[in-house]
């Protein structure tokens, strides 16, 4: 497997292929227009692809990922399945979950293959490294610490001693753990131990997530596989030079994802999407309610009506989170727009001045 660069790359893109096809099938929902949620299109003007249509545009998708799987080389349908997926991403802002997105930029990557096998796998080792020390950055929040962390932990911690779960689970010294392995993958004297340290990273989140832990969010398992296999199919053992790995002068897919790799940075100023800066489950988002009337909710579709909670002495409220992963079976792309737009469907059902309130 890790014989040669060309076979550690031809690797990378079968696993990402599988990946791409494993997240797809866990998350069909969010694919499709006929469904309980509104279809959020990157630009207003574009269509939405109706019913049957958006199945039919769904399964191909699908055909072309193991098509490819099988011929990496086959350009005709490499444009068919990058021009696909991109107008299918286009089409539906929830479709950017972070992974998708990275899957995406990967894939594009093919359209290099075998040339440039050398700065290929480059390219793919910044991702990695961006993505272990951007989490770990992200991760380094109250509500992480507080919330999310003890949640992702439950599944193991309740089954050690008490004794031993404060050291073993911590979440500063997770946050810690993550950095040092994106740190130490630079680094040949570092480099396998720090393999290991990414992996047990991937595993643990893959385990918290899947059935066998909490049961969250089936769409985010190939994606953390994947990044365990990237780590070992990229760097175990591995020779590169760090310099040639972060810049090229002549190879512009790398100049772009250096690009990516760099703009998490701007999320803190709030200027760049949270959700695409290495975030999605690590407390730095919004969790927002949309209040409703009882007369408002009447008017809703009955697909929607059923997302509507009635707490004891408070108005009704749709959780958009409860909503989200309910309805498409992926995280909510928790940016305001998409909160403010969410609203806007809510009160495209009233007449007259809207009673719904985004809080």
């Amino acid at each position: 497997m890790l014989e040669s660069s060309a076979s550690r790359l031809q690797w990378t893109f079968r696993i990402l292929l599988l990946a791409v096809l494993g997240s797809l099938l866990l998350s069909s929902a969010v694919w499709l227009t006929d469904r309980n949620f509104p279809v959020l299109p990157i630009f207003s003007f574009l269509p939405s692809a109706p019913s049957p249509v958006d199945y039919l545009l769904y399964c191909v998708l699908v055909v072309l990922l193991i098509y490819q799987m099988i011929y990496l080389q086959n350009r005709n349908t490499l444009y068919a399945l990058i021009g696909l997926f991109a107008f299918l991403l286009l089409g539906d802002q929830m479709r950017w979950q972070p992974y998708n997105i990275q899957f995406f930029l990967m894939l594009c990557g093919l359209f290099f293959y075998p040339k440039n096998t050398e700065e290929l796998l480059n390219v793919f080792r910044l991702l990695i490294v961006a993505f272990f020390i951007w989490s770990g950055i992200q991760q380094l929040n109250e509500t992480f610490s507080g919330v999310v962390y003890p949640w992702l932990a439950k599944p193991l911690s309740s089954r050690l001693p008490d004794s031993v779960t404060p050291i073993l689970f911590n979440s500063y010294g997770f946050s810690l753990l993550n950095i040092l392995a994106g740190v130490g993958l630079l680094f040949e004297k570092t480099r396998n131990i720090a393999v290991y340290l990414g992996i047990a990273v991937a595993t643990f989140l893959l385990h918290s997530l899947s059935p066998m832990g909490n049961d969250w969010n089936r769409a985010f398992l190939p994606y953390y596989a994947a990044i365990g296999f990237f780590t070992y199919l990229l760097f175990y053992k591995a020779t590169f030079d760090v310099k040639q790995m972060i810049w090229s002068k002549t190879f512009r897919f790398q100049q772009v994802i250096l690009v990516v790799c760099i703009l998490p940075a701007l999320s803190f100023a709030g200027i760049y999407d949270r959700t695409q800066s290495f975030n999605l489950t690590y407390g730095r988002t919004w969790s927002p309610k949309i209040y409703v009337t009882e007369e408002l909710v009447d008017k809703l579709p009955d697909g929607v009506k059923r997302y509507v909670n009635r707490p004891p002495l408070s108005d009704p409220f749709i959780d958009i989170n409860e909503w989200t992963l309910h309805a498409l079976k992926v995280a909510p792309y928790s940016e305001p727009r998409i909160n403010k737009d969410l609203h806007d469907y809510i009160c495209s059902f009233a007449e007259g001045d809207c009673p719904a309130k985004l809080k």
